[in-house]
């Protein structure tokens, strides 16, 4: 069976929006890749509830706006692996369990963005994870690649930068950082619960079927 490449896209999609799908875009064109897993965290680690002060919305409803919004994307898949577990979702317990599944079938890329990446410090075993995954960074304004380099050089040893194709590899571990830029897309999750919570319009930011699920079941008021 030939080897897949298959990016893993994680976050609490509460909801999924429109940027989400703009990165799963960007990336399965730019590094083809055969598939893009979406994976939403059923505890996250490092919070109990949104910033805004809500609770996170149940795995239920979450799974189901991420089936409405990828029912056209026959290479977006949605991975359950975090709800079958009680203990917090820590990446690289998610990540051994999805390799262990795919018996070695296939090359793991773990997109994150630039601002979240700079914290990988203080992620369970984080220095482990190239030996495992390779990872996609996406920029993000306010956060320059030099940042994200240093991040790199401090926490991964022997990583070397290639300017050529924007990637750091190192000759101790097959994980490679890829770089990627992309345009912004400012929407946030945070933002869509607001909007709704005040009765504002939220087209254009979620998929219609996402927008429909949301005003059906009440979300976010």
């Amino acid at each position: 069976m030939e080897t897949q490449k298959i990016g893993l896209l994680g976050g609490t999609f509460d909801p999924v929006h429109n940027g989400h799908l703009a990165v799963a875009k960007h990336v399965i064109q730019a590094l083809k890749f055969d598939a893009i897993w979406f994976v939403p965290a059923s505890l996250p680690p490092h919070k109990d509830g949104h910033g805004d002060g809500r609770e996170i919305s149940s795995f239920t409803h979450r799974i189901a706006m991420l089936e409405r919004a990828l029912r056209q994307h026959p290479s977006y898949v949605i991975s359950d692996i975090e709800v079958k577990r009680s203990a917090p979702s820590y990446s690289i317990d998610t990540i051994n369990i999805l390799l262990q599944q795919r018996e070695g079938q296939a090359d793991l890329y773990f997109i994150i963005g630039a601002d979240a990446f700079l914290e990988i410090n203080t992620w369970k075993r984080h220095k482990e994870l190239p030996t495992l995954v390779n990872f996609v960074v996406i920029s993000r304004p306010g956060y320059p690649p030099d940042k994200v380099g240093e991040v790199i050089r401090h926490n991964f040893i022997d990583y070397t930068y290639e300017p050529s194709n924007a990637t750091w590899s190192s000759q101790h571990s097959k994980g490679l950082f890829i770089m990627q830029q992309m345009e912004p897309v400012p929407i946030s999750s945070t933002e869509i619960r607001r909007k709704v919570r005040r009765g504002e319009d939220i087209a254009g930011l979620v998929p219609q079927t996402v927008e429909d699920y949301i005003k059906r079941q009440n979300l976010y008021i």
